[in-house]
C-alpha cells in the first residue's frame, strides 16, 4: 500500500527500500476523490542477477580471521527461492558469545540475534516459503534496533541486552553450516537458491565469483555450489474449490497398487484420494478435523477406517503421502512414518484414481459425504507414474476453471498473526480465526480485554462486598496484559487496588554485616510496565515499611548529604538508592521518628540507630508508609549490620503490598453544556484494526457522540431514541451500522459505558460491558479505514446533531485521552467535571430537577406549587361562606410524624385555616387565627387536648405568612415555624401507655368546617399535608371526586405573592474558526488547471465577440435622414415654447391621392 497526490496537479513519488522484481505489474486504486482516474509512471533499471544454488550438502563459507567484523550497524539484503520448508541460509559467530543465525524452519525465515549478553532475540516472518517462488528479504541493523523483512512484511524489535556491537570473527556461513552449531534449531543445510546477497554495499556471490576468476579466493571455500539456479522438475497444483478435482488413469485389473501425493491445506476436513476397485469396495484417504485417515472396504473387509496419526495435517505444510496395497498387506506412509496393516484382503485395481474430490460417496465414521479438498498438491504418482499436472488432459480434471496448475495460490492469513495479545490463529480456506483462550481478551481478533479497567471500573459494574480478587487490564486494549489484584471497598466509599509480591511475610536478617550486603529482590504479581501504568492512573500509592532490629542500625544517623553511609536502604522503581526509610521524605535521611521527633534517642533520626550497650538486647523498630508516587514500589531491599550468625545482632523486615487508591481515568470528566459544543481531537486513522471506550451520562435521546471521515470514509457513533447506540462507518463498501438497543434508557442522566471495534472480521459495539452487538465484515479481503479529519467528540463534524451531557476515561487503542486538558483551555461549551444545571438547585420548593445539561426542567407534582420552576403560588380567595373539602375517602390515614404547610394573608382578627377531623376517632387538628389576631393551634389526638399559641406576632395585618407545622419524638413535640424566623418547640408530657397517633384521618377542610356559619377571609395558599396537595388537585383539569369547593364558587388566586424567577442564563455562541493564515495564503495562490482553463476560454470567446461588434460598428451605413423636428425647438422644454421660438414651423406634408 503506498500514497498517490491528493489533487489533480501535484506529484508524489515513492521509492521502495526492497526493489520489486517482476515481469507484470498491477495496480489496485484503492481509493480516490471525486472521480476515479490515474495516472502511473514507472522508474526501473536493468537487473543483473548472481544466483547461487544449495543443494542440501553446500555451503559457502567467507573467513573471518583474517578480516573480522565488528559493527554497531549492518544490512543482509538478498533473494531466495526453494521448495523444502528447512535449512540453514546464514550463520556466524564470534569467540565473545556474538552470533548471528537465519534459518528457514517449517516454511517461515527465523531469525535469531546474540550481541554478546547471553541473551538471544528471535524475530520470525514468512509464511509458506517453500513454494519456489522468489521472496525478498532485508536484515537492518542499527545497534539494538533491528528491522527484518520478507517480501516487505516488516518486523521491528529491539535486541535484548546491554551490547550495541556484533563482533564476529570466525566464520560467515551462506547456504549451511559443516557442522551442529550454538543457536540453530533447524539441522539441515539450504536447498534452493539465493540471489544477490549483499552484506552492506558487497554482492557476496559477485565477490566470490570474482574472486575465483581472478584466483583470490583465499578468504572463500565453495561446497558443492552452483552459478545458476536450476528448477526443480516439481509442478504443484492448486484445487481452488470443494468442486474441483483430477482423475488420473491408471493400471486396471491390477492385485495391488502403490500411489503418493504430497499436499498442502488449511481445510479441516476435505478428501484427499479416493479410488473404486474393480472388484467390490474402494480405498479413500480423507482428512476429519485435520486428522489424516484412511477407509477400506473389500469383498473379504468390510468397512474399516484407520486413524494412526494423531497430530493434525491442515497447517499449511506440504505433507507426503504413500499408500501401497497388495495381498492381505497395506502399508499407509504419511511423512516417512510408516504403518503396517496385515489381514486377509484381496483388491483388482480400477482405471481411475480421483484426486481431491468429485466422490459423493458417504465416507468416514460419520457417514456423509466428504467436500472436496481446497490447498495445493505435487508429485502425484500412480503405480509409479508421475504425470505432471501441466501435461494433464482435459478429461483428467474437472472444473478447469478452478484448478491452477504450475503455481500453488494459498494465502497464510495467519502470517503476520491477526489474532492480538497472543491469541491462536486458526484458518482455513476462507478465513482465519482467532482462539482467545486464557489470553484475557475476547471479540473476533482477541483485541478486548474481558477483564475490567480497574477496581473503580469493577465497581462500576459489579455488586461489590468488602474484598474481591480479579484481574484488572489498566489500558484496556493496549498492549499491556491484565494482572491479579485484590479490589478493596470502603464503607466511606473509597476503592483501593492491592499488588502482592513474594516476599510478604517477615524476613529475619542475621549474619550480614557489610552495609547492603544482604540482598532481597521483590517480585510482583504485575511487571514494572503494568504497575507503573497502575500508578500513573492512582490518585494515591503507598507501600508499608518495617525494620525490626536489635543491636543493629539502620541508617547511621545523624548524618549529612555528603557522608550519609547507611547500613540498610531500600532501591525504587527506578533503580536508584533510596535516602529515606517508612514515614519521611525523600532526601531527609531520616526515619518516621526522626520526622515527628519522638526517637527512643532524640539525636538520633532513627531508632534503630540508637542501639548501644545498654539496650543491645532489646528489640525496636522504624515503620511507616512509603508515599511517593514516582518511587514506588519497592524493588530491592538492602540490609547491613546484623554482626555474625553467633552474635546477639539481627533484624527482621516486613514489606507491605502495593495499594493504590483512586483511579484518575473515571476523575477524567467533562461536560458539554451547549448542544454544539465539541472536543476536537488528532487525526486517529482506524485502519484495519482500533477501537474506542468512554462513559457517557446525558438525558438526550438523539445525539452524535463522536464523528470522524476521510475522502470516502467515516465513523460516527450515535444515541438514536434513548436506548439505542449506532455505530456506523464505512470502508469503501458503502455505510454499514452495528446497532444495539437496550431494554432501558441510555437517556436516563445515568453513567453508561460503550466499546466500539472495528477489526478485520467485524465491526462490534459493546454497551454496558454486557450487552453485544456486531456485524460481520464482508468474506476476502478487508479495507483500512482511512480518516483524515479530526475525532470530534460531542457533535458531529458539521456541529450537528449535538451531544449534552458528561464523558469520561476515553481511551483510543487503550491510550488515555486527557479531555480534562481540553476543557481547561476554555473550549466553547465544555466544562471540566459532570457539572449540570440542577447542581445549583434551580427548582424551589422541593421540586424535582431533571437535568439536561444545556438547561433542566422542574417537576412540581409532589410540591403544592406550580410553574417552570415551582415558584407560582396555587390559592384561593376565601369568602365567609366558601370553603374546600378533601374527603380521605377509603385512604383513611394515621399519623405520628405530620408535615403540614399553609401560607395566608387576611386583614381579619379571626378564621379558620386548615383542619382535619375523624369521626371515627373523634380525633382532631385545627389551624386557626384566634380573636386576638394570633396564630393558634388546637388538636386532640386521644390523650388529651392540646392548644399552642403563637404569641410573638399578629397574623391580621394584611401580611403574607407561611406556616410551617410538624411533630417529632414520637408525636411528643410540635414544632412550628413561621415565615423565616426560627421555629419553636412546644413539648408533652405524654405518658408512655397514651397513644399520640392521629388515628384515622378522615377530611381536610380549607377556609373552614361544616360545623362553622362563617369562614375565613383572606387568601390561603400553598396548602401541603405530607404528600397531599387539595388546592393544586382542586385546581388540576379532570381533578379527582375527593377534593371539591362548597359554598360560594372559588377561582384561583396567586394571594399577591409575586412568582420567584432566576436570572437568565447567558446565551453562548459558538466562535468564529481559527483560520490558519499560510494554508489561506497557499489555497488562494492555489490555481487549478481546469478552471484556469475555463476563465481563459470565456474570456478568449468575450474577446471575440467584442471585436465583431466593434467591426460592424466601424463598417455601418452612413446617410441622411429627414426628422420631423422644427429648427430652433430642440432645446424647448415643453411643446408650447418650442412653438414660440421655431423657426421654420411644422413639417406639413401634403397628402396626394393617385389614380391607376
Amino acid at each position: 500500500m503506498f500514497r498517490g497526490n491528493s489533487d489533480s496537479n501535484s506529484i508524489h513519488k515513492n521509492e521502495f527500500e526492497v526493489p520489486i522484481i517482476a515481469q507484470w505489474i498491477r495496480i489496485n486504486p484503492t481509493r480516490w476523490r471525486d472521480r476515479i482516474s490515474m495516472r502511473v509512471e514507472l522508474y526501473g533499471c536493468d537487473y543483473d542477477a548472481d544466483d547461487m544454488y544449495f543443494n542440501g550438502t553446500a555451503l559457502l563459507k567467507l573467513d573471518l580471521m583474517r578480516d573480522p567484523i565488528s559493527a554497531s550497524r549492518e544490512s543482509i539484503r538478498f533473494r531466495f527461492k526453494t521448495a523444502v520448508a528447512n535449512g540453514v541460509v546464514l550463520y556466524s559467530r564470534g569467540t565473545q558469545g556474538d552470533y548471528i543465525a537465519l534459518e528457514l524452519r517449517e516454511n517461515r525465515l527465523l531469525l535469531k540475534i546474540d550481541l554478546g549478553s547471553g541473551v538471544v532475540t528471535s524475530l520470525c516472518v514468512g509464511s509458506l516459503l517453500d513454494d519456489n517462488i522468489w521472496h525478498d528479504v532485508v536484515i537492518s541493523r542499527n545497534r539494538r534496533d533491528i528491522l527484518f523483512s520478507v517480501d516487505r512484511v516488516v518486523v521491528q524489535d529491539r535486541i535484548k541486552g546491554e551490547f550495541n556491537r556484533l563482533n564476529l570473527n570466525r566464520a560467515f556461513y551462506v547456504g549451511g553450516v559443516p557442522n551442529i552449531q550454538e543457536g540453530l534449531e533447524v539441522v539441515q543445510n539450504f536447498t534452493g537458491c539465493i540471489q544477490n546477497l549483499y552484506l552492506n554495499a558487497t554482492n557476496l556471490i559477485r565477490e566470490v565469483k570474482d574472486a575465483y576468476e581472478y584466483n583470490e579466493a583465499l578468504r572463500f571455500e565453495k561446497v558443492n555450489t552452483m552459478y545458476s539456479c536450476p528448477e526443480p522438475p516439481v509442478i504443484p497444483v492448486t484445487f481452488l474449490t470443494k468442486e474441483s478435482c483430477a482423475r488420473l488413469k491408471g493400471y486396471e485389473g491390477m492385485s495391488s497398487m502403490n500411489s503418493s501425493f504430497a499436499f498442502r491445506t488449511y481445510e479441516k476436513t476435505a478428501l484427499l484420494f479416493f479410488h473404486a476397485f474393480s472388484s467390490s469396495g474402494h480405498v479413500a484417504i480423507f482428512l476429519e478435523e485435520g486428522k489424516i485417515k484412511i477407509e477400506l472396504i473389500t469383498s473379504e473387509v468390510p468397512k474399516i477406517v484407520l486413524d494412526n496419526y494423531k497430530e493434525t495435517f491442515n497447517d499449511g505444510r506440504w505433507h507426503i503421502v504413500v499408500l501401497t496395497i497388495t495381498t492381505n498387506l497395506m502399508i499407509f506412509s504419511v511423512d516417512y512414518r510408516p504403518m503396517k496393516t496385515t489381514r486377509l484382503l484381496s483388491i483388482k485395481t480400477g482405471g481411475t484414481y480421483v484426486i481431491a474430490g468429485g466422490v459423493t460417496a458417504a465416507l468416514g465414521h460419520s457417514g456423509q459425504q466428504m467436500p472436496g479438498f481446497i490447498g495445493c498438491m505435487r508429485t502425484i504418482g500412480i503405480d509409479g507414474n508421475y504425470k505432471l499436472p501441466t501435461d494433464w488432459a482435459k478429461d483428467d480434471y474437472c472444473h478447469s476453471d478452478q484448478i491452477l496448475l504450475d503455481a500453488c495460490r494459498m494465502t497464510d492469513r495467519c502470517n503476520p498473526n491477526p489474532c492480538q495479545h497472543g491469541g491462536t490463529c486458526k484458518q482455513n480456506s476462507q478465513e482465519f480465526i482467532c482462539d482467545c483462550k486464557n489470553t484475557g481478551y475476547g471479540g473476533a481478533v482477541c483485541h478486548t480485554s474481558i477483564n475490567p479497567l480497574s477496581c473503580q471500573a469493577y465497581k462500576n459494574v459489579q455488586a461489590v462486598n468488602h474484598k474481591a480478587e480479579v484481574k484488572i487490564d489498566v489500558d484496556g486494549s493496549g498492549p499491556l496484559a491484565p494482572f491479579p489484584v485484590t479490589c478493596e471497598f470502603y464503607t466511606d466509599g473509597r476503592v483501593a487496588t492491592v499488588v502482592h509480591h513474594n516476599n510478604q511475610e517477615t524476613t529475619q536478617v542475621d549474619g550480614f554485616q557489610e552495609p547492603g550486603s544482604f540482598r532481597q529482590d521483590i517480585h510482583y504479581e504485575a511487571d514494572d510496565d503494568q504497575i507503573a501504568a497502575l500508578i500513573n492512573r492512582s490518585s494515591s500509592c503507598k507501600q508499608h515499611l518495617q525494620y525490626d532490629c536489635r543491636g543493629a542500625r539502620l541508617f547511621n544517623s545523624p548524618s549529612t548529604e555528603g557522608n550519609f553511609r547507611p547500613f540498610s536502604w531500600w532501591v525504587s522503581r527506578h533503580n536508584q538508592k533510596m535516602d529515606y526509610w517508612g514515614g519521611a521524605l525523600p532526601g531527609s535521611r531520616k526515619c518516621e521518628c526522626g520526622v515527628s521527633g519522638t526517637c527512643m534517642d532524640p539525636t538520633k533520626w532513627c531508632n534503630c540507630d540508637g542501639a548501644n550497650d545498654f539496650n543491645s538486647d532489646r528489640w525496636m523498630f522504624d515503620s511507616g508508609y512509603l508515599a511517593e508516587k514516582e518511587n514506588l514500589p519497592v524493588k530491592q531491599l538492602r540490609f547491613g549490620d546484623t554482626g555474625t550468625a553467633l552474635d546477639h545482632k539481627e533484624g527482621r523486615y516486613t514489606l507491605g503490598p502495593l495499594l493504590c487508591e483512586g483511579d484518575d481515568l473515571f476523575n477524567n470528566v467533562v461536560t458539554f453544556r451547549v448542544s454544539d459544543a465539541t472536543i476536537n481531537l488528532p487525526n486517529f486513522d482506524m485502519g484495519h484494526s482500533g477501537d474506542i471506550y468512554f462513559e457517557f451520562r446525558t438525558a438526550v435521546e438523539n445525539a452524535v457522540l463522536f464523528h470522524a471521515r476521510g475522502p470516502s470514509d467515516f465513523i460516527k457513533l450515535s444515541i438514536v431514541g434513548g436506548n439505542q447506540l449506532q455505530f456506523q462507518y464505512q470502508a469503501g463498501l458503502g455505510p454499514m451500522a452495528v446497532i444495539r438497543e437496550t431494554s432501558y434508557k441510555l437517556s436516563d442522566d445515568e453513567w453508561h459505558s460503550v466499546s466500539v471495534e472495528r477489526n478485520r472480521k467485524e465491526a462490534m459495539i459493546i454497551v454496558d460491558g454486557a450487552l453485544k452487538a456486531e456485524v460481520r465484515e464482508p468474506p476476502g479481503p478487508v479495507r483500512a479505514l482511512h480518516l483524515t479529519s479530526e475525532l470530534v467528540i460531542g457533535a458531529s463534524l458539521e456541529y450537528r446533531d449535538g451531544f449534552t451531557g458528561c464523558i469520561r476515561a476515553l481511551l483510543i487503542n487503550g491510550q488515555h485521552v486527557d479531555l480534562a486538558s481540553y476543557a481547561r483551555r476554555g473550549l466553547y461549551g465544555v466544562t471540566e467535571g459532570c457539572v449540570g444545571k440542577c447542581q445549583s438547585n434551580p427548582c424551589l420548593n422541593n421540586g424535582t430537577c431533571f437535568e439536561r445539561y444545556d438547561g433542566y426542567w422542574c417537576d412540581c407534582r409532589w410540591t403544592a406549587f406550580k410553574g417552570p420552576i415551582c415558584a407560582d403560588e396555587i390559592g384561593v380567595n376565601m369568602r365567609p361562606t366558601s370553603m374546600v373539602k378533601y374527603d380521605f375517602m377509603s385512604s383513611w390515614r394515621s399519623t405520628i410524624a405530620e408535615h403540614i404547610r399553609v401560607g395566608f394573608t387576611t386583614t381579619n382578627a379571626k378564621g379558620f385555616l386548615l383542619g382535619f377531623s375523624s369521626n371515627v376517632s373523634k380525633e382532631y387538628l385545627t389551624i386557626l387565627v384566634s380573636n386576638s389576631g394570633h396564630l393558634r393551634v388546637v388538636f386532640d389526638f386521644g390523650f388529651e387536648r392540646q392548644e399552642v399559641i403563637y404569641p410573638e406576632k399578629l397574623f391580621n395585618l394584611g401580611q403574607y405568612h407561611d406556616l410551617r407545622l410538624s411533630r417529632k419524638n414520637s408525636g411528643a413535640t410540635l414544632v412550628m415555624q413561621v415565615d423565616n424566623y426560627e421555629p419553636k418547640e412546644f413539648h408533652f408530657d405524654i405518658k408512655e401507655s397514651a397513644d399520640a397517633q392521629f388515628n384515622n384521618i378522615q377530611y381536610m377542610y380549607i377556609g373552614r368546617n361544616e360545623s362553622m356559619t362563617e369562614g375565613f377571609i383572606g387568601c390561603i395558599s400553598r396548602v401541603e399535608f405530607d404528600d397531599i396537595y387539595p388546592l393544586k388537585l382542586l385546581f388540576q383539569q379532570s381533578g379527582p371526586i375527593n377534593v371539591q369547593s362548597l359554598g360560594t364558587p372559588l377561582t384561583e388566586d396567586y394571594c399577591g405573592v409575586e412568582p420567584i424567577t432566576h436570572p437568565p442564563d447567558t446565551i453562548e455562541t459558538r466562535p468564529p474558526p481559527i483560520l490558519d493564515e499560510e494554508q489561506l495564503r497557499k489555497a488562494y495562490n492555489q490555481t487549478d488547471s481546469a478552471i484556469l482553463g475555463s476563465v481563459l476560454a470565456i474570456i478568449f470567446l468575450a474577446l471575440v465577440i467584442l471585436a465583431i461588434i466593434i467591426g460592424r460598428y466601424l463598417h455601418r451605413h452612413k446617410g441622411e435622414y429627414l426628422t420631423q423636428e422644427d429648427a430652433g425647438a430642440d432645446t424647448a422644454l415643453d411643446p408650447d415654447t418650442a412653438v414660440v421660438h421655431g423657426t421654420t414651423g411644422h413639417h406639413v406634408q401634403k397628402k396626394k391621392e393617385w389614380f391607376i
